[in-house]
């Protein structure tokens, strides 16, 4: 049981879109808006039908911004746009590596709040053996739309890989699942690949992760300037709950 966790999520409450209306409130006035992606990207955030926001990265900053005082606030950003409303006030903080991270320069990064990497998902109709990035040329990868793939530019800009950007997780692993060997692959995120997996059976019986093995990299907490001054007091916060086990507990709440 989640207590603090669950007692401020139902306090949130509210359904949720992404706004078209000017900035609002920002942390100076105790709001931190938080990009849950549009639909929301399991198990980091989850929407759920009733407008309830949980997930990893929403019950870890919900007690952080419990213990700061501050109201988390979820909004939904596309990833395509989720940078530029960023810089320009529509939110204050979305999950992202650096390495994923085109202009890491541009923004403040807390420390990871969990190790993760990108993996490729193959049916098991597909007898290609994936264990090199190499071994996907000539090949076709459902991708997300938005996502960025630094192990997988170079084989793109040379066309040596084609892929099909898919705007969510889910409809890419049901391509996957009805495509057979028509695609080589599909690239997720490890956790979220499995989260899908494990909410759906069939698939998870036709579709498998592929031998090859990805660099690890660390999921944080995204910030634009105007906010690094936020991220000691989050980096303060985020040590407290990995010495004290409750963000070991979260993670665990969503395997």
């Amino acid at each position: 049981m989640r207590h603090c966790i669950l007692a401020l999520t139902l306090l949130m409450g509210a359904q949720i879109a992404v706004s078209d209306e000017a900035p609002g409130q920002d942390k100076a006035q105790g709001v931190l808006k938080f990009n849950i992606s549009s639909g929301g990207y399991p198990p980091f955030t989850i929407l759920s039908a009733d407008g309830n926001v949980s997930g990893i990265f929403w019950d870890t900053l919900s007690v952080i911004a419990q213990r700061l005082d501050l109201t988390l606030e979820p909004v939904q950003i596309p990833p395509k746009r989720s940078d530029s409303l960023l810089h320009q006030g529509y939110s204050d903080v979305t999950m992202r590596a650096i390495e994923w991270t085109s202009n890491p320069d541009e923004f403040a990064f807390s420390d990871p709040v969990l190790m993760t990497r990108d993996a490729i998902f193959v049916h098991q109709d597909n007898p290609r053996d994936i264990r090199t990035v190499e071994d996907l040329q000539g090949g076709t990868l459902l991708t997300r739309l938005g996502f960025s793939y630094p192990w997988l530019k170079e084989h793109i800009d040379s066309n040596k890989v084609s892929i099909i950007p898919v705007q969510r997780q889910q409809p890419m692993f049901k391509r996957l699942y009805h495509g057979g060997a028509r695609f080589t692959g599909a690239v997720s995120n490890l956790h979220a690949g499995y989260w899908v997996l494990s909410t759906n059976p069939d698939w998870d019986n036709a579709i498998d992760e592929a031998p090859i093995r990805l660099e690890e990299v660390g999921l944080r907490l995204m910030f634009p300037p105007r906010h690094a001054g936020l991220v000691p007091e989050i980096n303060r916060e985020l040590a407290r709950l990995r010495q004290s086990g409750e963000l070991d507990r979260i993670v665990n709440d969503y395997r």
